[in-house]
């Protein structure tokens, strides 16, 4: 092995902070899902895509060591071959990565979209894509030479071409970026229409804007890729391609796992009440209205717990707890009671938090 320099340094210490940042982050919003109950087909799909995320970053950290990002001058030949077999082997794992953790944030996104007919198909041609791309891609850089093991030395008899290695990695990322993009958009387009809290708005404008950056991070890399025309300095051009699909993925996963970490907003730690206090504060709200017998008695009940409620929410939150309150004293100050009457007053008023 040799000492990491030029492009190998990034590679190197990039893979190894995005490793502990991919875990960390997957560990919270998988024991988010379990504690909310409510975990599903994308978090298996996130869980894969982290597996395989896991071993292209482990490859990318040997390459390091192998000359990637060095000129072949540098590096001892022998090194050179394991440093080429080992990044052929990488991008395997890198493109079949990349399709699952694409799903995974598509699958979210399906919840988000229900019976929405337009969006769901939306969102699974983007998956198909995604696959296709990803297929077509492991397809191409398996026959770039014959027999393979041309390509690190092994064998001198063989041919190469590795203009088709960069001609599908061109494919595959400009479905990337096409699909990236579409990902990032579509949650802004489906939640366009729905009342949230500033800190709710802030939070999805952040994932949002990580996804974006994802997307840039294959728009970089893709300036790369005719490095992989030059055989003589392969590992050369490795450092620079691995670097930027190492920060695609690790980016990807951490978007699209932070929007189950939101329920944590919830908690006294963060600020937020919790879900128990959120449901007896209602109750109580509810117990109060129905035991008033007064209009003024009732006017009094609501206000004060209406106000102790404020002391947990934003701006936002409280102009439409106000709001609930003023229409549920409008009724019951002469509005005609029947069969069902005040029901969906009731309810809303209740169910603000």
């Amino acid at each position: 092995m040799v000492q990491p320099a030029g492009d190998g340094v990034p590679l190197l210490y990039t893979s190894i902070v995005l490793l502990a940042v991919t875990w960390l982050t997957f560990t919270t919003r998988i024991s988010v899902r379990i504690w909310r109950k409510n975990s599903g087909w994308d978090d298996l799909l996130m869980f894969i895509g982290l597996l395989l995320f896991t071993v292209t970053a482990c490859l990318c950290i040997v390459c390091s060591f192998l000359g990637s990002g060095q000129l072949a001058a540098g590096v001892p030949p022998n090194e050179t071959m394991k440093g080429i077999k080992l990044f052929f082997i990488a991008e395997f794992f890198y493109a079949s990565g990349a399709a699952i953790i694409k799903c995974s944030i598509a699958i979210t996104l399906l919840r988000i979209a229900d019976t929405r007919r337009s969006f769901v198909w939306t969102i699974w041609a983007i998956m198909a894509a995604t696959a296709i791309s990803a297929i077509v891609f492991i397809a191409g850089i398996a026959n770039i030479c014959h027999p393979i093991t041309t390509l690190w030395g092994e064998t001198t008899t063989g041919s190469c071409n590795l203009k088709l290695n960069s001609d599908v990695s061109f494919f595959f990322s400009a479905i990337e970026i096409v699909t990236d993009f579409s990902l990032a958009i579509l949650p802004a387009i489906l939640l366009w229409n729905i009342q949230m809290k500033a800190r709710v708005k802030f939070s999805v404008g952040i994932i949002l804007g990580l996804g974006a950056f994802a997307s840039c991070a294959t728009i970089v890399r893709l300036r790369y890729l005719t490095l992989y025309d030059n055989p003589a300095e392969f590992m050369f051009g490795t450092g620079k391609i691995g670097l930027w699909s190492i920060i695609e993925e690790g980016i990807g996963i951490t978007a699209g796992s932070l929007h189950a970490l939101r329920p944590l907003l919830s908690l006294r730690i963060f600020g937020g009440g919790s879900s128990v206090d959120n449901t007896g504060a209602s109750a109580s709200a509810s117990n109060k209205f129905k035991q008033s017998n007064g209009h003024q008695a009732q006017r009094n009940e609501i206000n004060l717990d209406t106000f102790q409620q404020l002391g947990d929410t934003d701006a936002d939150s409280s102009r439409h707890i106000l709001k609930e309150t003023e229409v549920s004293m409008t009724r019951s100050e002469g509005t005609e009671k029947g069969p069902g009457k005040g029901k969906w007053d009731r309810t809303q008023v209740v169910g603000w938090k």
